[in-house]
Parts: structure tokens; sequence; C-alpha cells
């Protein structure tokens, strides 16, 4: 039985979500957050064991080991387990996750793009972080295009950003974060799922790009095992609205699999190379855009073009 419901809507089609929640706390505060986020959800608060409307996707910090193997078979398609570790479930194929204490704005951004997949509504939109991988035919150039690309970010959408280094050499480094002990922290919260403070692990420049404090020189992200190096992405991204890979010319097969599973794949070409970057990552990857490299207003123009199409932005005339 239903024992909460809190309909405010006038769409025909609203969002219901189902929260099966044994946290008390948690769910008096996400009941709270979800209303004043958007009213035009359908929200229902169940017991164990009460009738779940076939409508509703459903949300439970329970783990799918407590579930009915039957039950959990008619409904892990429209369920979303709230989990406190990142690396929870990462043997379990085709079951949603999403962090229990991400931020209300996030947590509904992806709980929409699940629904919306659920729906079979494609739209990349609701996701919580748009994830950018950039790649290169030289090194040289991939750092200040991958900051240029970064500024436009924020003058056409605002929000925050972060550029994660994949290449084998870290440009950015900064003097106090000491050898490895910055990382060893951030890594710690990846493998934990803790909270943390952006201060302790990323520093922002005047423009409002942050960066991983890291020691200059050799990157210790360009080493992480593919599994490990899955886990800090999507861990940053839980942080941050936008997310720029930095792959420079590193196609470790680890670095590959990030590019396969980010939003868009943004190519900087300085013609200095012949190289077929679909044949390099795969051509099954999908809203690859190449940018030659000019240094002037055809660059910084392709660049612009991009950034609107990816955030649906719209010049105003």
């Amino acid at each position: 039985m239903i024992f909460y419901s809190a309909i405010v809507t006038g769409k025909e089609e609203a969002m219901r979500l189902g929260l099966l929640i044994s946290d008390i706390e948690y769910r008096k505060a996400l009941v709270s957050g979800i209303a004043e986020y958007d009213g035009d959800i359908i929200l229902d608060v169940i017991n164990p064991g009460d009738d779940i409307e076939a409508d509703a996707l459903i949300l439970t910090d329970a783990k799918p080991a407590d579930i009915d193997k039957l039950l959990l078979e008619k409904i892990h398609y429209r369920t979303v387990f709230l989990i406190t570790n990142t690396s929870s479930f990462s043997s379990c194929s085709n079951i949603y996750t999403c962090f229990k204490y991400s931020s209300i704005s996030r947590l509904m951004a992806e709980v929409s793009d699940i629904h919306q997949r659920w729906r079979g509504v494609e739209n990349r939109s609701a996701v919580s972080s748009r994830i950018i991988a950039c790649c290169s035919d030289s090194d040289a150039f991939s750092q200040s295009s991958c900051s240029a690309l970064a500024r436009q970010i924020i003058y056409r959408h605002g929000g925050s950003i972060v550029i994660v280094p994949l290449g084998y050499i870290n440009e950015e480094g900064m003097d106090f974060a000491g050898d490895i002990n910055r990382f060893a922290r951030l890594m710690y919260m990846v493998e934990s799922g803790r909270d943390t403070e952006l201060s302790s692990i990323t520093y922002t420049d005047s423009y409002g790009i942050s960066r991983l404090m890291l020691p200059k020189g050799r990157n210790p992200i360009a080493y992480l095992e593919e599994d490990d190096l899955i886990k800090l992405i999507l861990y940053i991204s839980m942080l941050f609205e936008s997310v720029i890979l930095d792959i420079a010319g590193c196609y470790r097969k680890e670095n590959l699999s990030a590019i396969r599973n980010a939003h868009s794949a943004l190519i900087f070409e300085t013609g200095r190379r012949r190289l077929d970057f679909k044949e390099i990552v795969g051509s099954e990857i999908k809203n690859i855009r190449t940018v030659k490299l000019t240094e002037g207003s055809d660059e910084a123009f392709a660049v612009d073009e991009y950034v609107k199409e990816l955030y649906g932005v719209r010049d105003v005339e």
C-alpha cells in the first residue's frame, strides 16, 4: 500500500518515482529535495511488500542480493539502486545504480536519464554530467586545446567543469601536489565512495576551469587499470557538470575504453600526421567531431559550433 503520494503535476507524462528506502532520515530528505527540485514528478513512498505502480521507476537503497531473484528479474529494468560505494554491484549486469549522496540535481538528472531509457526515449541532455573525450594527433597542442574548449563551454553553457589528463605527461601539475599523496587521496575517495571537498583534490583557475591536483611530469592516471579508470571518471562525473578527458595522443586500451564510454569525442587535428581516428578508437564510436587547429577564426568557430550543438545552445536573434 502506498502511504505517501505527492502529486503536483499538470503534465500528462510526468515521471513517477517509487521510493523503497529503509533509511528513514535519508528518505525524508529525499522527498523534500525532490519536491523542491521539480513539482512535476509523481512521488510514491512505499514499504516492502506494498504494490508498486507499473509505471513507476523504483529508487531503493536495498541491495540486489536482498531481493528475490524472480522479483529482481521482473523489476531490474525499472529499478535504480542507490549506492554508497562506486564499486558496489560492479559484477552485476543490467543493474542501474546512482551514488546515494549526490546532490538532488545530479541524482535527478541521472534518474531522468534512466527513466527515458526505460521508456525508450533517447535524450543525452538528461545525463548528470557530459563527458567529452578530447583526442589529438599531437600532444603539444592538446592541453591548450582542452583549455580553450573548457572556456567556451563556460561561456556558452556555464556550470562546473574539470579537465582530467589521461596522457602520460601532465603539464598542469602543481608544486604543492606532492608526490602521489593527493592522487592517493582521490583514489581512496573513489574506492570508498565517500564525498569530499573539491578543494582537497582540485584547484580552479581564474576562468572557472578545475583541474585535479596531480604532480607535474609523469601522470599517475595514465597507469590505472581499466576498472579503476572507469571508477575514477564515474566519481568525477558526480562532482562536475562537464568533464573533459584530455586523451592527448595516449591511445592505450584503457583510454580507448574511456573514449567509447564518453558522450562525445572531439578530435583536435594539426594535419601533421595522417591518422584515421575511427580506425584507432573504433568505427562504432558515435558523436565524433574533428576540429582543425589553425589558431584562427575557423578553429574558434568550429569549437563554438560544437559546444552549442552539444549543450543545445541557441543564439539569441
